[in-house]
């Protein structure tokens, strides 16, 4: 015998009708199977409209369905599927007692309050060809185990991220930091566009891409602030992208920042050599060193480093502060060489700027005694 049909009662909030608690179903007619958009998630931003397919095979003995109405039951309410009352599904009987149906439903987010995210399922009403009511929703008990019942509907989460300084020394701390939001559906502007609100205590993963790689890996984590935004600091060893990474929960899209490439400044070198050791006061001083750097990131090769200009530097015997007494260039092999009057006891160095690519460095203090 036929279940009992019953008829629904609801009441209206929103302009939308409020779905109905999970239970069993009271029908003949049945889902038999359900497809929501694709099986894949709906996910809805701060701005436009989101286009829902919807599948579904119905079973029903009497010999298919006079009257369909569909809506999707989203956050408790009901967002009736394209087209007319009655007749907003095309259905087909493909066999004698299946009818496949097919319809569209638009969601727009403008429709939508922060709790819509989460499930969304499907519901049909109207009457068979022999005359009984039908009401089915897949929420209801009797489908717990039927494939693609639901979906999530999830808000469209945006990452950002920015790493500095830039460049780095190697081993230097890099510090990288990052935001992540999404639409705020309760909140609007005068074009009705969803403010971006941060996502608090989500955790983020920081990864990383060497220079030439092809894939990411994790550093670390960390999570997010009241305001969504995040911090954290690490050691530069290599040049390569820095990026977050977020994971999709139950109510938001999985993100990913766009890689920040960082250079790592190649290590340089700089060795001192005054004499004679002592000198006269008022005598000739020579002053050599080499400029060098390194060939590679990991520093375990040098080179010297031609055509830069290096600063000589001296500092008067109990003195604490450098001064520069000329520019010297390095040659074509990184050499340094000239040549200075001593007027007192002290310290004599090197000490190199540094260029985009280039770390500074400064050579140890040389002593030099007076006579």
């Amino acid at each position: 015998m036929r279940r009992t049909a019953l008829l629904l009662a609801a009441a209206t909030a929103g302009g939308l009708l409020l779905a109905p608690q999970a239970q069993a179903a009271y029908y003949d007619t049945a889902f038999k199977s359900v497809t929501i958009n694709g099986g894949k998630p709906i996910v809805v931003g701060g701005k436009d409209p989101v286009t829902v397919p919807v599948t579904a095979q119905i079973e029903e003995d009497s010999g298919g369905l006079a009257t369909i109405d569909a809506k999707l039951i989203i956050g408790g309410h009901f967002f009736f599927l394209e087209g007319e009352a009655g007749d907003n599904m095309s259905c087909e009987q493909t066999t004698e007692t299946v009818s496949t149906c097919t319809g569209t439903a638009v969601i727009a987010p403008q429709q939508l309050v922060n709790a819509s995210a989460g499930p969304v399922y499907l519901g049909i009403s109207g009457y068979t060809f022999d005359g009984v009511q039908y009401l089915e929703y897949t929420s209801y008990l009797d489908y717990e185990d039927l494939p693609g019942r639901s979906v999530p509907l999830l808000k469209q989460t945006t990452l950002t991220g920015n790493a500095t300084p830039e460049p780095v020394r190697k081993d230097g701390t890099l510090t990288v930091t990052g935001e992540l939001t999404r639409p705020d559906w309760q909140h609007w502007d005068v074009e009705y566009n969803a403010f971006p609100a941060g996502y608090a205590g989500q955790k983020l993963r920081l990864q990383f891409k060497k220079l030439g790689g092809t894939s990411y890996s994790t550093v670390k984590t960390a999570t997010t602030d009241a305001n969504g935004k995040v911090k954290t600091t690490v050691k530069a060893t290599t040049s390569g992208a820095w990026r977050w990474a977020f994971s999709q929960d139950s109510t938001s899209t999985a993100a990913v920042s766009r890689g920040d490439g960082v250079t790592l400044l190649k290590v340089s070198k700089l060795t001192v050599n005054a004499s004679p050791e002592p000198v006269a006061k008022g005598g000739k001083l020579t002053v050599t060193g080499r400029l060098t750097r390194a060939t590679s990131d990991t520093a375990t090769t040098f080179t010297g480093y031609a055509g830069q200009k290096v600063k000589l530097q001296f500092r008067k015997s109990g003195s604490s502060t450098y001064t520069t007494v000329k520019t010297v260039t390095t040659d074509s092999a990184g050499y340094l060489s000239t040549t200075t009057t001593a007027s007192a006891a002290g310290y004599w160095r090197w000490a190199y700027a540094g260029n985009s690519t280039v770390a500074s460095v400064k050579a140890a203090g040389d002593g030099v005694a007076l006579k």
